[in-house]
């Protein structure tokens, strides 16, 4: 079972969410894998505009000026990376197994909806490391990072100078933890925290100021004023882009 809800996430009705945000990133994946690149620079199709509107708000991407939308080559190459971690998102919610719970009220924290824990590789059954296993061990999400980008379907990581080899669907496990600020937020919300905290280890990406969007029209205001360098490293602009999408 690839979500294992434990202690009051297991009492509460949050299997939708996960659902919803994997079925988010999913759709943004398919506007922007590069065999769809033609239908996303349609300048007829009205979908394939208002999924141009959504990239330039939130991360700035130009389509240059004409009667053909046109990319250039490092926003060509930023689409493939949002295309990379979209579908890594939606395989690690869907098939890694994830541990979802609220975390204990000394860890709670007032500012934040939730977090996500650092990967297990070959974990125990209560998905911690096995001591056991001498191949257990706490991963890094860098580390994860770097086997999602070659694209692998098996992930090699290093331990005790070693390189081990493991399935992420069968051999890994990480944990998300919920806040009371998650408990307390709405439909939309819930699913775009879980999108924003997988951009965080997935993407690498960072929140500023203490500023969040609790609307996607906060959002689209927050993430069209920070300009493409600054948007493209703020989490709740990759929370947020998948619901401007057509088709989700």
């Amino acid at each position: 079972m690839p979500r294992i809800y434990r202690g009051q996430a297991q009492m509460e009705a949050l299997d939708t969410y996960f659902v919803d945000a994997v079925q988010l990133a999913r759709n943004a994946v398919q506007w922007l894998q590069p065999r769809n690149r033609n239908a996303l620079l349609d300048p007829a199709s009205i979908e394939a505009g208002q999924a141009r509107v959504a990239l330039t708000t939130f991360f700035g991407v130009q389509f240059g000026a004409g009667p053909v939308p046109a990319l250039s080559q490092d926003d060509t190459t930023f689409l493939n990376t949002l295309q990379t971690v979209y579908a890594a998102m939606a395989t690690a919610l869907n098939t890694w197994t994830v541990y979802i719970e609220y975390a204990d009220r000394e860890d709670h924290d007032a500012q934040d909806y939730a977090s996500a824990r650092p990967p297990v590789v070959f974990p125990g059954p209560d998905g911690e490391v096995d001591p056991a296993d001498p191949k257990s061990f706490r991963a890094t999400w860098r580390d994860v990072r770097n086997n999602m980008n070659r694209g692998t379907r098996s992930y090699i990581f290093e331990h005790n100078g070693m390189p081990v080899v493991a399935s992420p669907a069968r051999d890994l496990a990480f944990r998300i933890e919920l806040n009371i600020r998650f408990r307390e937020a709405d439909a939309q919300l819930k699913q775009e925290t879980i999108l924003h905290e997988m951009s965080h280890v997935l993407a690498d990406t960072n929140d500023y100021d203490n500023v969040y969007a609790d609307t996607i029209v906060q959002a689209r205001q927050i993430c069209a004023a920070r300009g493409a360098d600054l948007a493209r490293d703020l989490a709740d602009c990759w929370g947020f882009f998948p619901f401007d999408l057509p088709g989700r």
